[in-house]
């Protein structure tokens, strides 16, 4: 019992003394695509945060709990205009190994947008040292924003 308990509050910090989430946009004419890469340990450990009970995101069954969707929406943002709801991501696959989690997602859009405002939060209630790297690629560009605890919201122009 003890041993778990080390593991899930501290110890996790071994295999990956970072805890990072890195995450690409692109932007292609009328659709957001993106490509999220997040440890799996920290997503669990953000579970049993919140509900004190052990979970293996690489089970199929696991992922598809509600937590996971709404933790995500709740998370990671997209819209395109600062006080605008935000986009509807559409989850398109979740690929699990040993160590990693990749998401990717997309969304369809009316216009190609001029801006958009991004919010990223992804663990940063549960690891006070958690940075969010988001890569924007829009007609052969590319701009990077960290995102952390301290910063969570910017906006990116796209002209």
């Amino acid at each position: 019992m003890l041993f778990s308990i080390i593991l899930l509050t501290g110890s996790v910090n071994i295999a990956h003394p970072l805890h990072l989430s890195i995450t690409n946009i692109s932007v292609e004419d009328r659709e957001i695509r993106i490509r999220m890469k997040t440890f799996r340990d920290d997503w669990e450990v953000a579970y049993f945060h919140y509900y004190s009970r052990i979970i293996d995101f690489r089970s199929q069954a696991d992922r598809d709990i509600p937590w996971f969707r709404d933790y995500l929406e709740k998370s990671f943002r997209i819209s395109l205009k600062p006080d605008s709801p935000p986009l509807q991501l559409e989850v398109d696959t979740i690929m699990v190994n040993d160590m990693d989690m990749e998401i990717e997602m997309h969304a369809e859009l009316k216009r190609e947008p001029n801006s958009l405002y991004i919010c990223n939060t992804l663990l940063t209630d549960i690891y006070p040292d958690q940075t969010n790297l988001v890569i924007i690629g829009f007609r052969n560009r590319e701009s990077g924003i960290r995102f952390d605890v301290r910063k969570h919201e910017e906006e990116i122009s796209l002209r």
